[in-house]
């Protein structure tokens, strides 16, 4: 993997292989996350499918034929308190195209025609295509509501951090998407191609400097002015909080949300992950083995950490009879955790299982871009290959360490109303 700088708060993130049959290039652009989520979420999905020299989808698609049936896709995501959004091709790999065909270089120049060229009027969006585009957000943004697993954890997440970025949801909200007009889209997109943090992440046997060249050269007609990204890490409350909230539902929802001593993405990594892992991660973890198979308390039970914002979110889908049960198994689980109550075996078989994970970062193109694009606001890259030697260099003590400082902040239980759901 090679990284280089093409101008302020913008890199490309080359790697360059010939281990695979197709090509991989993303784009990634990182704003901080705040109120006006939502004008910036609308965007990678409006554009990936139209930009103005190819304004429909007949026209989109028969240039993604010619490009030996290219894929673009587009997503939205919140890495601690950034708003990320992405685009992102995939197509054959140069190699195996005909006739010297620089498909890595074509696919790149279709996602700068999305990004830098897309279809507007005048200094505006079209208002039928945004009228369009917000009933689809909207839609998105139920179907996470109507995911009652879903909806229970950014609930939790949302009243955990009621006071900072991090509880804004990533598409932002249904109302905030409904007061969307075509000139605050437009002046939104102009926004992030002057503020944004850029990353561009390539797998490909190509050489990436026509790429580099391409990218630099788009940027170089915009005045950037990069904004700085940052996010706040805070230590849990004295006293948890406790939300409960009823629906019609078959089985009720437990979300607890736990701060950690962390002080940034890097601070105790990895041995936070293993701690959290032998904790609530796989079938060797005190969640699984203990509250669901032991004590069947819950249907599922599993732990996650978020070393972004330097959080672990507990979810477990319960009998609302089994909600205090749970709660306290789950904190009795985690004290003996931080006591250092786990065998030599959970402890070989967690690091083996997130070493196996880490690697198979590197299995496809779209796992290593998903990788590397991960990473868009680390100051430097780390490989798969590093990380899983971090996770097999840590020892126990530092496992017990890092867990002794996970705290208790918020319970959200997702209660049934008795209807059916």
């Amino acid at each position: 993997m090679t990284m280089q700088n093409i101008a302020e708060g913008i890199r490309f993130c080359s790697v360059k292989t010939d281990k695979f049959k197709t090509c991989r290039v993303n784009i990634s652009l990182a704003m901080p996350l705040d109120k006006n989520a939502s004008s910036r979420a609308i965007l990678p999905f409006m554009f990936s499918r139209r930009c103005a020299k190819y304004p429909d989808y007949t026209s989109l698609n028969r240039v993604l034929d010619e490009l030996y049936g290219a894929a673009v896709s587009a997503g939205v995501l919140k890495r601690g308190e950034a708003q990320v959004i992405s685009f992102s091709m995939s197509a054959i790999d140069d190699r195996f195209a005909l006739d010297g065909d620089k498909v890595a270089l074509e696919c790149t120049k279709l996602l700068a025609n999305m990004i830098f060229d897309p279809l507007t009027e005048g200094e505006s969006f079209p208002e039928d295509i945004i009228e369009q585009e917000k009933r689809l957000l909207v839609e998105a943004i139920e179907n996470e509501q109507n995911d009652k697993r879903r909806y229970a954890m950014l609930r939790c997440e949302q009243l955990m951090f009621a006071d900072e970025a991090y509880g804004v949801n990533r598409f932002g909200s249904v109302e905030d998407v409904k007061a969307l007009t075509p000139d605050v889209v437009y002046a939104a997109w102009r926004d992030v191609l002057e503020k944004a943090t850029v990353q561009i992440t390539m797998v490909s046997s190509m050489d990436p400097q026509p790429i580099v060249d391409l990218i630099r050269e788009k940027f170089s007609e915009i005045e950037r002015h990069p904004v700085e990204i940052k996010t706040l890490f805070v230590s849990g409350l004295p006293k948890p909080e406790y939300i409960s909230e009823s629906m019609p539902l078959k089985q009720g929802k437990l979300v607890m949300g736990f701060r950690t001593g962390m002080r940034s993405e890097d601070d105790m990594m990895p041995a936070m992950k293993v701690a959290v892992d032998i904790f609530g991660g796989g079938t060797y973890s005190k969640l699984f083995s203990v509250v669901r198979e032991k004590m069947s308390l819950c249907y599922y039970c599993s732990a996650a950490l978020f070393n972004s914002k330097g959080i672990v979110m507990v979810q477990s889908g319960i009998e609302d009879t089994n909600e205090e049960k749970a709660k306290n198994e789950i904190i009795n689980q985690l004290r003996l955790t931080a006591e250092g109550e786990f065998t030599d075996e959970d402890f070989s078989s967690s690091i083996k299982s997130l070493t196996d994970s880490i690697l198979g970062n590197s299995d496809t193109p779209e796992e290593i871009t998903a990788w590397y694009a991960s990473q868009i606001l680390r100051n430097e890259l780390k490989a798969p290959e590093t990380y899983a030697k971090e996770i097999g260099s840590v020892d126990r003590a530092e496992v017990v360490r890092a867990a002794k400082t996970i705290m208790l902040d918020t319970i959200f239980m997702l209660k049934s109303s008795g209807e059916a759901e």
